[in-house]
């Protein structure tokens, strides 16, 4: 009997940890400019350390995005984009200039996408580079806008690349810099505690979205961007989100979900994550399925929070 129950429970186990894997693709944006620097820190070496964090985990093809508008200014920067090709990893289209389609004409819109592409052929022509993202996620401030610009990506065979877990990462990179100019240490434990704490519950809350919405698992695409402190994150995240179940995929197998078909045709004044855009769509608020609070510290909004570190 006693044998028997501890085959059953051990079934248990297994069929739950099964249940709770994650399929996820890790993306990167805004190469090969993004965030505050601390002192003796270059983009390049941010650069490499996330490359190499990425090829010691075997994290399948992650995508770099990138705004080539930054090479003009700062030459040296193209060795960003040299870097993460020689290790391997694809580059897709963020425009050009990382321009606001909500400030922004169609046409403006469309002319900046295009430019991005002298570089993109260049660095990337033997791989798919048909990706685009949104510079902040921002589809578009009126429905004519919106359709406009998905027509367009549609005609020059552009898939969306869109995020369904995103949290807030860049909000860490400045008052880490600032931190790490002044030395206070103790003011960046607190960072990489919260910035993992915040990364774990959005995880959580993007599956329970998503499992509300679909009655099933997704493909999960997690947005970062080229930061020094997600450089110097990055290999804790990846073992936080292992220990949750997470079996990280590349972007060209998430992208083949059913979900990434969807256009919920809808508008606002900020961008969002594809589960959030569908919410709204069918005007399901966050408090109806019980995801509406975080116990993030003083507010579920990251920027808000870590303002006031090392000022």
């Amino acid at each position: 009997m006693k044998f028997f129950l501890t085959f059953i429970f051990s079934l248990y186990i297994s069929h739950a940890t099964a249940a709770e894997t994650i399929q996820m693709a890790i993306t990167v944006d805004d190469l090969p400019v993004h965030g505050a620097l601390p002192q003796n820190t270059n983009r390049l070496q941010v650069a490499q350390k996330m490359t190499e964090v990425l090829k010691k985990y075997k994290i399948p093809e992650v995508y770099g995005f990138i705004n080539a508008g930054n090479i003009e200014f700062q030459k040296n920067d193209l060795e960003v984009l040299k870097t993460w090709r020689k290790a391997d990893y694809p580059l897709a289209n963020h425009s050009y200039s990382h321009m606001d389609l909500h400030k922004s004409s169609v046409e403006d819109f469309q002319n900046d996408i295009l430019r991005n592409e002298k570089w993109l052929k260049e660095l990337n022509s033997d791989l798919n580079w048909k990706f685009f993202r949104y510079p902040y996620l921002r589809e578009g401030d009126t429905i004519e806008k919106r359709n406009s610009i998905r027509q367009f990506l549609n005609n020059n065979k552009y898939q969306i690349a869109q995020v369904t877990v995103d949290f807030e990462d860049w909000a860490w990179n400045e008052p880490y810099a600032r931190c790490k100019n002044k030395n206070d240490t103790k003011s960046i434990e607190k960072l990489k505690k919260s910035y993992l704490e915040h990364a774990d519950q959005i995880l959580d809350r993007s599956v329970k979205i998503t499992n509300h919405l679909f009655k099933r698992p997704v493909k999960h695409i997690l947005l970062l961007h080229i930061g020094a402190f997600d450089a110097e994150m990055l290999e804790d995240l990846i073992k936080l989100y292992q220990k949750k179940g997470v079996q990280f995929i590349s972007l060209s197998e998430a992208a083949t979900d059913e979900i990434y078909k969807i256009d919920p045709g809808v508008v606002g004044k900020w961008g969002a994550e594809l589960p959030y855009q569908i919410l709204k769509s069918k005007n399901i608020k966050l408090k109806d399925i019980g995801a509406d609070t975080l116990a993030f510290p003083a507010t579920e909004y990251p920027e808000e929070f870590l303002a006031g570190f090392c000022k």
